[in-house]
């Protein structure tokens, strides 16, 4: 019985390491008000290093993609090709907003960071 809890626990950890991100800025923000999560919206483009860091190694991260899956519900959104919300601005790529289930900013974020960092930033705008 014990192997098998333990088995079920290291699958779950495991399910939770790749972030799915909701398909768009209404969609995240309809599943966080049933879920009673917050939004983190990913503004982001082609050929953006920073953003390429952090698809590819922040949000690899276990940890990272733990907090975001137990309290966010994550949105990526290309500022060339998608809808920018009012509000949402930037000044460069990446630029992560962090928003109420209804809308409200709650923070931001401008650039890249690395893992503590971000788990930082993401300790900050759970509360």
């Amino acid at each position: 019985m014990g192997k098998i809890i333990l088995a079920l626990s290291i699958l779950a950890t495991c399910a939770f390491a790749e972030l799915k991100w909701a398909p768009s800025y209404d969609a995240a923000l309809a599943q966080a008000a049933k879920e009673k999560k917050k939004v983190i919206v990913m503004l982001s483009r082609e050929e953006c290093p920073a953003c390429e860091y952090m698809k590819d190694i922040v949000f690899e991260e276990k940890a990272v993609a733990n907090e975001i899956h137990n309290n966010f519900i994550p949105v990526y959104l290309d500022i060339h090709k998608d809808f920018i919300p009012e509000g949402l601005g930037y000044i460069g790529t990446p630029t992560f907003h962090f928003l109420t289930a209804s809308g409200k900013k709650i923070g931001r974020h401008d650039g890249g960071a690395n893992i503590p960092t971000f788990l930082g930033i993401l300790g900050k705008m759970k509360k």
